[in-house]
């Protein structure tokens, strides 16, 4: 492995408190924020200015507040070998869930449409025990596979029997403070279709509405957008992934405008396709996905990395694009290939970390080796995805020359630093000079600083990442 990675050890040393700077939420509605905090337990937590209609249990934060605005408050955390405390923005504002990219977990990749309520449960056990948690991973969510038929006192999709009580899995999910997330779409037939059933339904019946793609049947005319997101927020989630192609924003908005009339903060994802040229997506989206499903291979890895290049100019404050779920650890679904070497893993999770992309872990978390815990478990990587300064990530300089083919990403921090990341996404080495300055030149996978003097020279190898921070904006 040419990556020198640091060993992730979230129950270690005195605490570190891993928030971002800003979080948000809507008033009147139902906040619920775990407390992410690496380092040795048992910790003792506090908070100094914790607004009015809040409350903090151990390392939990519940209630609700009134009145938009941003409340200041600083979150401290105790153990036997140190303190750290971190001032926190608390933003309320209408729809104000989301404001930094998404972190937690999909079922797709691990499960597949054989998903069970007892998978996911365990999954948010294992967030907990592992200490994924720490890093500020908060959403679990149920992607598709739950689904059978129409019915209930909302008249809308109900689970399957590998789901015999949502109600209890969303609660269980919210006992450890984490938010819970499912899957549809407004097609007639959902993808995702359990191999015991000919079928699933999505948010509409009927006749296909002739404006609208025929892909599963098409969109239906009598609209289910209503009863379903009713029957989401009764259920107690947090965040729907609506998943159709082509993406539109007319059918994005009709489920969007039930989900902010619900009682509950809604994150609102789109994909798979949603199409350049619409402000929609950036405007009303926390993310959009117009790409591929991530299978483990290097090509359709990369594939989804270019399409990054299509949409960077559209991400914004809240509305991010999304490069799909983590092709990295343990599935039992055989879709995915799991085919990618070490230093390719690697790629994977930085592509998303620094492209301000949603990072969604999905594997059973079975067996999780020192190198996935590590590859989770960065907070100095997580730092610049979570960055609260809100820039994106910009090309600086792009070479496709022969098989040597790397670009350079430059992104300025709150903090006023810079970083830096270095994809080598060619099939020759090619030798890299930074400069920046007098600045300390940080490696983040690593944890460790290479230069002092602002000067570093080093050799990207195919198929590579590095990511690196500076004082000083740099040159390359």
């Amino acid at each position: 492995m040419k990556t020198k990675l640091a060993i992730a050890h979230p129950f270690e040393g005195a605490p570190k408190i891993t928030i971002p700077s800003i979080i948000g939420a809507s008033a009147k509605k139902p906040i619920l924020y775990r407390i992410p905090v690496i380092g040795q337990r048992p910790m003792e937590y506090s908070i100094d200015k914790l607004p009015e209609g809040l409350s903090l249990k151990d390392n939990i934060i519940s209630g609700s507040i009134d009145k938009d605005g941003c409340y200041e408050m600083v979150v401290s955390v105790t153990n036997s070998l140190g303190k750290d405390e971190k001032r926190i923005t608390l933003e309320i504002a209408d729809q104000n869930v989301l404001v930094t990219p998404l972190m937690g977990y999909t079922t797709w990749n691990a499960f597949a449409s054989d998903v069970t309520q007892q998978d996911v449960e365990a999954i948010a056990n294992r967030f907990v025990e592992l200490g994924i948690s720490e890093y500020g991973y908060s959403y679990i969510n149920t992607d598709s596979g739950w689904q059978k038929e129409y019915g209930g006192s909302f008249d809308a999709v109900m689970p399957d029997n590998k789901f015999p009580n949502m109600n209890a899995m969303t609660d269980k999910i919210h006992s450890y403070g984490f938010k819970a997330g499912i899957y549809s779409t407004p097609m007639l037939t959902a993808w995702g279709c359990p191999k015991e059933f000919e079928s699933i339904p999505g948010c509409t019946q009927g006749e296909p509405d002739y404006r609208f793609s025929d892909t599963n049947g098409g969109i239906g005319v009598i609209r289910k957008e209503r009863n379903n997101a009713l029957q989401f927020e009764n259920w107690g989630f947090d965040y729907l992934k609506y998943d159709w192609y082509p993406t539109d924003p007319v059918n994005a908005d009709l489920m969007r405008q039930e989900l902010v009339k619900l009682s509950r903060d809604f994150g609102f994802c789109v994909t798979v396709s949603a199409i350049k040229g619409y402000p929609y997506w950036s405007k009303y989206c926390h993310s959009y996905r117009s790409n591929k499903d991530s299978y483990g291979y290097w090509d359709n890895m990369l594939h989804n990395y270019g399409t990054y290049f299509v949409f960077m100019e559209d991400i914004c404050k809240g509305h991010y694009f999304d490069l799909d779920m983590l092709d990295i650890g343990t599935c039992k679904g055989k879709h995915l290939a799991n085919m990618l070497t070490e230093d390719e893993l690697v790629f994977s999770y930085s592509m998303r970390a620094f492209l301000n992309s949603p990072i969604q872990i999905s594997s059973t978390l079975e067996n999780v080796s020192e190198l996935e815990l590590s590859i989770y478990c960065n907070e100095e990587v997580i730092a610049i995805n979570q960055d609260c300064a809100f820039n994106t990530a910009l090309p600086i300089l792009r070479v496709n020359e022969g098989k040597c083919a790397y670009d350079i990403f430059e992104k300025q921090l709150e903090d006023g630093s810079y970083a830096y990341a270095i994809f080598n996404i060619g099939e020759a080495e090619a030798q890299i000079e930074m400069t920046a300055g007098d600045s300390v030149i940080r490696d983040v996978w690593a944890k460790e600083d290479v230069s002092q003097t602002g000067n570093f020279t080093f050799t990207s190898y195919p198929h590579t990442v590095r990511i690196l921070k500076s004082n000083n904006k740099a040159s390359f």
